[in-house]
């Protein structure tokens, strides 16, 4: 299996760090439908910031607008890798020798899964995307 690489659009909000705010985001955004496909949070003492990519960017975006939860989209990278040692070393080197610095990374696997996803932000996501990716 090879990689398959694709632009997504990653939302990133600021959010008070407390027991439930991250329930009360997942929970208003299921409602309307809308899945979350990849997710990371940073905290700090007094607030927390939430990267996810979803189905439905405009959507949760236009729900966040409504609602006037600040946040910011940004394109990103999303590569399903094979899943195995050294997966993720090897699309590490794919960008690391096309000159592409990778910003910030998360990802997911599954134990016995055959692929993984990567939702990086690069330094260069169109030359990311035109490289071949074996």
């Amino acid at each position: 299996m090879g990689y398959r690489c694709r632009k997504v659009v990653q939302i990133t909000v600021f959010l008070e760090n407390r027991p439930g705010i991250l329930a009360d985001l997942c929970a208003h955004l299921c409602d309307r439908g809308i899945d979350v496909q990849a997710l990371t949070t940073l905290e700090s003492t007094d607030t927390g910031m939430v990267r996810f990519v979803v189905n439905r960017p405009e959507e949760a975006q236009q729900l966040l607008a409504a609602d006037s939860v600040p946040h910011v989209a940004t394109d990103c990278l999303a590569v399903e890798m094979p899943n195995h040692p050294g997966g993720l070393a090897e699309v590490a080197r794919i960008l690391s020798v096309a000159g592409v610095n990778i910003n910030y990374l998360y990802g997911t696997s599954v134990v016995d899964a055959s692929t993984a996803l990567g939702i990086f932000g690069v330094s260069d996501l169109d030359r990311a995307l035109g490289l071949t990716w074996g």
